[in-house]
């Protein structure tokens, strides 16, 4: 029965993911699903700290109160102090250091943090009744004062380990931890309710949790986390240069950041009086949680950046969108309630105080933008720029604070915060354009419009398919003598194509599982056509029998005037995709797939002088389309210019050559690559190869191995595959991992064009692959062509390398794909096929 209702459970998770992808991107990115639990984090310390605070208004006499509150914040001043930037420099430095590496640097972390915390509190305590006469009992009460240097210490690991947990990626664990530490501070503030232990009830009931609570989280760090933490290339180890960097630029920032916050209030109390702080204070407390929300997510960015810095591009961008979404939400409800939200909190609403809860809340937009390109800044080493801005910031707050908050009061305030972030934020953006130039410009926006697409994809749910495929499945099987579906295992999979694909089980034993794809339009008639003839081919052909992996094998297929339908069996092993995302099976993935793809090859392969049919064959196919197809970033004249160069370098490198042609699938890329997987790590067997429409038999050596190398680059970065052509094309190299997996093929590509570190050969291998992938899409199916921004990403992107002008504004270049940019509509039915059987 439970396992029931765990099958049951598991499906409707699975329907809902289906029908809102954006659920299943949550679940799927760390960046997300890390940012968003720390935001959760905040959230629930910044509810649960106001209950904490009005039951101890209730509870505890106002002298108790006031005693219990400069304890905390005297504690919780002295642990940010003692943390010496440690939880930044943690972010940076611990997803990329080994497992050893990464114990040594926490218990560095931990014992320069405490230590610095024992020294700091034991020096207040020597001198705090100088500065806080109600505090001077510390210097006085020998168990006292230890009590509250172990509670410094203990306060200061406590904050440092949710650093720990982001660096290791396992944010998610800080909600639950604060949750725990929010309820047991509300048990035990109840239970010492009046009482004076340890000086202040309440601050015994904030810091007595501490304890049990760093000893559970820890015993998780180094019992269970630690263990398996696993890095994402070549170990990145923290020297003393590297905290010497941290300890200085970015502890300054730090400094003024913390300076900035620390002061303003006490410049509203000077020159505005107790009632205006009373406001500010609030209306601040308001909005610093709204702050958090672009923090937390430059955490997480931090961390992923330094976990694995291939993705830098799209982990920056999907960060600003997915930060700026909910973000701008918060700030609208805030604009329109700040006095609704003044009157509950028991505030005078009047027009100043709903103005300054304004002012602070739309602060926080450029605030994000900052925040969240100084993670980009700390992650590749500009901390100069980190202190800068921060100091920057600390100028323009105290600067233009002190004389607006003399004129305007606290509203004075609020609008110096604005000010501050807006030209800090200015400021880096003008930096950020100056250093990209045009073209980075440009690929920035495309970047930016790629996000916002994903983003608009996952927030839009999809529809069902009209007719059900399971009609068309039993129509097929009825007209071929195949064996009747079970109506209970139909499936359909969501494609942007003009093939319809889906997947069945036959109803009587022994039942056999099925993939089914049937032709939408004629475009879609010609590749089911072409799928069906390329995989008799395969089972026809003897040089091809008795390989190491299977190759799809059609048991039944129907062509007439209606459309082309098909089924063939469902291969064994995990989608390629996922394997390729594995830090510890790429390397041999990637060896054994350019391994299986070169042994067909070779089997089929046969000398021929490269002449003017192959090129027109190979150059000219989809040229027509491709030339047609029309995109906001190149001009009619120039995509013909950059056409042109593209043909006239690719014909320049082949014609005439000598080459062993063989057979080629034309789409070898991760999604088509199914594997198997042993008991270790790195235990990986290539058990499929699936979805030959586009193969040929005259492939040059090496071109399917190209197409994977870049389709790999483009899974594992997440970024388009124009993108990735286009960083190629500027630096033609292989990285050591791709050298490794391009062994198997070294001999043959030597023979063929020389030495593989020649830029020209990468170029043009690159170029060629990149070529029949486009041309192929267009051809295949109409659906690409409406697309404006796969247009301008894939192809006009790639031919502005060749020499296409630009002359597309990055504003102008956003409205012409926006206008421009339509998509069919989305259909699914039942399931996600499972990557256990198939790709989807």
């Amino acid at each position: 029965m439970l396992q029931r209702k765990d099958h049951n459970t598991a499906n409707f998770v699975s329907r809902i993911s289906r029908a809102y992808p954006a659920i299943a991107a949550l679940a799927h990115s760390s960046l997300l699903k890390n940012g968003y639990a720390l935001v959760a984090s905040a959230g629930l310390t910044s509810a649960l700290g106001l209950v904490f605070w009005g039951l101890a208004s209730r509870f505890y006499t106002p002298e108790q109160v006031g005693l219990g509150a400069a304890l905390i914040s005297t504690m919780l001043a002295l642990g940010n102090i003692s943390q010496l930037n440690m939880g930044n420099f943690l972010n940076r430095y611990l997803p990329a250091t080994g497992q050893n590496g990464a114990v040594r640097l926490v218990l560095w972390a931990y014992t320069l943090a405490a230590a610095a915390a024992a020294l700091l509190s034991t020096l207040a305590i020597m001198f705090i009744s100088r500065l806080t006469p109600e505090l001077g009992f510390l210097s006085e009460q020998p168990v006292a004062a230890a009590a509250f240097v172990v509670a410094t210490v203990a306060w200061t690991l406590f904050a440092l380990q949710d650093s720990v947990l982001a660096g290791l990626r396992r944010a998610t664990v800080v909600p639950v931890e604060n949750a725990v530490f929010a309820v047991a501070k509300l048990l035990l503030l109840t239970l010492f309710a009046g009482s004076s232990i340890l000086g202040a009830g309440l601050y015994a009931a904030w810091v007595l949790p501490l304890p049990l609570l760093l000893a559970g989280i820890n015993w998780l760090i180094f019992f269970r986390f630690l263990p398996q933490h696993r890095i994402n290339g070549d170990t990145e180890r923290a020297d003393r240069r590297a905290l010497t960097r941290y300890f200085g630029w970015d502890y300054l920032g730090t400094l003024a950041s913390m300076t900035a916050m620390g002061t303003a209030p006490l410049v509203v109390l000077h020159y505005g009086g107790s009632a205006n702080l009373a406001v500010y204070y609030i209306c601040w407390e308001i909005v610093y949680g709204v702050y958090l929300i672009s923090r937390s997510m430059g955490i997480s960015l931090l961390a992923e950046i330094a976990f694995d810095k291939t993705k830098l591009h799209r982990l920056a961008v999907d960060a600003l969108i997915y930060t700026i979404a909910p973000l701008a939400g918060v700030v609208f409800l805030l604009i329109l309630a700040a006095p609704l939200l003044l009157s509950v909190l028991g505030m005078e609403v009047s027009a100043a105080n709903s103005t300054l809860l304004r002012l602070l809340a739309i602060s926080c937009l450029p605030w994000s933008l900052v925040t969240l390109m100084l993670a980009v800044a700390r992650a590749t080493g500009q901390t100069q720029i980190v202190a800068l801005a921060q100091v920057v910031t600390l100028a323009i707050v105290l600067g233009l604070g002190t004389p607006l908050v003399v004129i305007h009061g606290a509203v004075g305030m609020a609008a110096a915060w604005l000010v501050a972030h807006s030209i800090t934020a200015a400021g880096l953006l003008a930096d950020l354009s100056h250093r990209l130039g045009p073209a980075g410009r440009i690929d920035l926006t495309l970047r930016l419009l790629s996000s916002l697409a994903r983003l608009w994809s996952n927030l839009r749910p999809r529809r069902h398919s009209s007719p059900p495929l399971q009609a068309s499945i039993a129509s097929f099987c009825a007209a071929t003598g195949l064996e009747m579906p079970d109506p209970q295992t139909v499936q359909e999979f969501y494609r942007e194509s003009d093939v319809r694909t889906g997947m069945f089980r036959t109803a009587r034993p022994p039942a056999e599982l099925l993939v089914f794809k049937a032709s939408t339009s004629p475009e879609g008639h010609r590749a089911v056509t072409r799928h069906i003839k390329r995989s008799q081919e395969l089972a026809a052909n003897p040089a091809l029998a008795q390989l190491d992996f299977a190759v799809s094998t059609i048991v039944a297929s129907s062509i007439d005037s209606s459309g082309a339908r098909l089924a063939e069996r469902a291969l064994p092993g995990e989608d390629g995709r996922s394997i390729f995302a594995k830090s510890e099976q790429y390397i041999p993935a990637l060896a054994q797939s350019i391994n299986a793809i070169h042994v067909m090859h070779s089997r089929t392969a046969a000398k021929r002088i490269i002449n003017d049919d192959w090129l027109e064959r190979w150059l000219d196919f989809g040229a027509e389309t491709v030339r047609a197809s029309r995109s906001p970033l190149l001009g009619e004249p120039a995509r013909a210019d950059a056409l042109a160069i593209f043909r006239q370098q690719q014909y320049q490198f082949w014609h005439g050559r000598s080459l062993s042609l063989g057979l080629g699938h034309g789409d070898f890329a991760p999604g088509n690559l199914l594997f198997t997987n042993g008991p270790g790590d790195a235990d990986v067997r290539l058990s499929a190869v699936i979805d030959w429409e586009t193969a040929t038999q005259d492939t040059p050596p090496g071109l399917d191995a190209m197409f994977l190398l870049l389709t790999a680059r483009a899974a594992r970065s997440g970024e388009d595959l124009g993108f990735v052509v286009r960083r190629v094309l500027e630096t033609p190299l292989l990285s050591p991992d791709e050298l490794t997996g391009m062994a198997p093929l070294n001999a043959a590509l030597e023979e063929s064009y020389g030495a593989l570190s020649d830029p020209a050969v990468l170029r043009a291998l690159c170029g060629l692959a990149w070529w029949h992938h486009v041309a192929t899409n267009l051809t295949k199916s109409a659906c690409f062509a409406d697309k404006a921004l796969w247009l301008a990403v894939n192809i006009d992107l790639v031919l502005a390398w060749y020499g296409g002008k630009v002359t597309a504004a990055p504003h102008s270049l956003a409205i012409g794909c926006l206008r421009r940019q339509r998509s069919r509509p989305s259909v699914t039915s039942s399931e996600p096929v499972s990557v256990a059987t198939r790709k989807g």
